[in-house]
């Protein structure tokens, strides 16, 4: 993979996530449990608390010696913990306030990356949850998660449409019942 190849798919997996939420509306954004545990507010956020901190872990890539954090994010349990901190210290926020977190998150991420050479980004470094990894990697992680959060946002909109549908067909059934 090649640097601007890498930065043509963070787009492009951004473009598809930001084509599932398409239309939703604020109350779509705070239902609850809409992916998993989380809101769709709450997914968002989550996006970009690992955007910034793959600015955080690339950034390091180009410096001499090994990456050194002053934090670890645990790896057990598939980062729950990190993840669930990250989205409380969220939750406070508006809706605008996240979308806005989660469109710079991105921004930030793509201009940190267009400023790395493919050599620097085939370097394997130590990351923040003590996995070495090149940078092309963690951009893959990132992909990955956008892929993954457009699927849940479609199932969640697949789930709005049946209730629509079944909403419908109550209030038709009731209309088409004679009056006694």
């Amino acid at each position: 993979m090649k640097r601007d190849e890498a930065i043509q798919a963070l787009r492009a997996g951004r473009k598809d996530l930001q084509s599932a939420l398409a239309e939703l509306g604020d109350e779509d954004y705070a239902r609850s449990k809409v992916t998993g545990a989380w809101t769709l507010q709450d997914m968002l956020a989550y996006l970009a608390a690992w955007d910034e901190e793959m600015v955080r872990v690339l950034q390091t890539f180009p410096m001499a010696g090994e990456s050194v954090y002053t934090y670890t994010i645990a790896e057990r349990n598939d980062f729950s913990a990190w993840n669930q901190d990250q989205v409380e210290r969220r939750r406070a926020q508006t809706l605008p306030q996240t979308l806005n977190e989660f469109e710079n998150a991105r921004r930030d991420l793509i201009q940190v990356v267009e400023g790395l050479t493919d050599a620097v980004l085939n370097r394997s470094r130590m990351t923040s949850w003590g996995k070495p990894l090149t940078g092309f990697e963690l951009l893959q992680l990132q992909m990955e998660r956008d892929r993954a959060n457009a699927e849940l946002a479609r199932r969640y909109r697949k789930k709005l449409e049946r209730w629509q549908r079944a909403r419908q067909n109550r209030g038709t059934r009731r209309r088409s019942q004679p009056k006694k």
